[in-house]
């Protein structure tokens, strides 16, 4: 009885196993981001697609030499450094409201990574403001945003680099957290948006209720998606 994935005889799972074996990732998450690389190719061809021109346009510049920027430095800036700061007031996007182009790039990311929560965040040295989210947790009650203190996004923002949770409640740092106290989350997976200058101004996160393996599939996935909202609101 073949046990791979649904619809495939065994000859086709059993190339599917190969192919996701060599490039690291499960089976699951092999599909997943062939799903992705076919969404953001046909996005990318659509001349009415917002996300489209995004795409293109990030495109020409990497055939021109342009890359994804890293930090300056081996780690993010503090949160409440001041030139972070006036660079997350320069995106914006603070308090702004919602917009039908972040919203649809999150539901990508929710929908890629299959995970019930996702969102596009941006933060100061008092708060975390969700500017795009599905699945945010009920204790909010419709707010968009979080104190500083109720953010784990903020370890991001610190670091400058993405964070990798499998379960929370097993975190030396994450397990005394007020949003694991609280039940909010189990696993947390999230990478920072960062401008040329080393920057981190936000986050694009996914997190569930239940724990998740992580793989590096996961989070390529997770920056790629990113990498579309990074360009939108840094260029």
């Amino acid at each position: 009885m073949t046990t791979g994935f649904p619809g495939f005889d065994d000859r086709l799972n059993d190339v599917l196993a190969r192919q996701a074996d060599r490039s690291g990732q499960s089976p699951e998450a092999y599909i997943r981001r062939a799903v992705v690389d076919r969404i953001v190719r046909e996005l990318s061809e659509d001349p009415d697609s917002e996300v489209g021109a995004l795409l293109r346009a990030l495109e020409d510049g990497t055939e021109n030499g342009a890359g994804p920027a890293e930090p300056t430095g081996e780690f993010g800036t503090p949160i409440d450094d001041p030139d972070r700061l006036a660079a997350v007031a320069r995106t914006g996007l603070m308090d702004t409201g919602s917009d039908a182009g972040y919203d649809r790039v999150v539901a990508m990311v929710a929908d890629a990574l299959s995970a019930p929560s996702a969102a596009f965040s941006l933060l100061d040295d008092r708060r975390q403001y969700f500017k795009s989210a599905v699945g945010l947790p009920s204790e909010l009650d419709g707010a968009q945003e979080v104190p500083l203190e109720g953010s784990i996004c903020r370890y991001v923002i610190d670091t400058g680099r993405p964070l990798v949770v499998e379960d929370v409640r097993l975190h030396d740092v994450l397990k005394d957290h007020p949003s694991v106290q609280a039940n909010m989350l189990v696993s947390y997976l999230s990478v920072p948006l960062t401008d040329d200058d080393g920057h981190s101004v936000g986050t694009v996160c996914v997190w569930d209720q239940r724990p998740r393996q992580w793989t590096t599939g996961h989070i390529q996935i997770l920056q790629d998606l990113a990498w579309i909202i990074r360009e939108r609101i840094l260029g």
